[in-house]
């Protein structure tokens, strides 16, 4: 099992990648065209379907990378990168636990209104992409770690 670890982790990392960038580039900018309240209604059809693809992505991702992180005690540099890797996940975790999940509830929910759920949408959009930053991260460095692991 040690030894499929890095290509669970580098695969699942990078598909990920992937994922957000379908959601951002796709999804994220058809929402922006929508009137709010369309968007909304749309949101609560569309989203309950992203969510199983993304976990399926996420959750192999996590517990290769902290297997890996763990696993690699003796080897410095080869750590040091797959730590950098989970801290990038954790980070775009905790924005979507913090910003993204409570408002997609909202959006759900047509909580807000047209002006607040344009506004939402538009910090939703913001912190996507920050989010989506923090996984390419992870991903870059998924691969340094990859090859150090592969070499040791």
């Amino acid at each position: 099992m040690k030894k499929i670890l890095p290509y669970i982790s580098i695969i699942s990392i990078s598909a990920f990648v992937g994922n957000m960038l379908v959601i951002g580039f796709g999804f994220g900018t058809y929402w922006q065209t929508l009137e709010p309240m369309v968007f909304m209604k749309q949101f609560t059809l569309q989203f309950p379907n992203l969510l199983p693809p993304t976990m399926g992505i996420l959750l192999p991702a996590l517990i290769a990378t902290i297997s890996l992180v763990f696993n690699t005690k003796g080897q410095k540099i080869a750590r040091k990168n797959w730590t950098v890797a989970l801290v990038g996940l954790v980070i775009a975790c905790t924005i979507t636990t913090v910003y993204h999940l409570p408002t997609n509830l909202g959006f759900m929910e047509s909580r807000y209104s047209a002006e607040e759920a344009l506004s939402k949408l538009n910090m939703w959009m913001l912190l996507h992409w920050v989010r989506t930053a923090f996984v390419f991260i992870s991903a870059i460095y998924s691969v340094k770690a990859f090859s150090l692991t592969q070499n040791n």
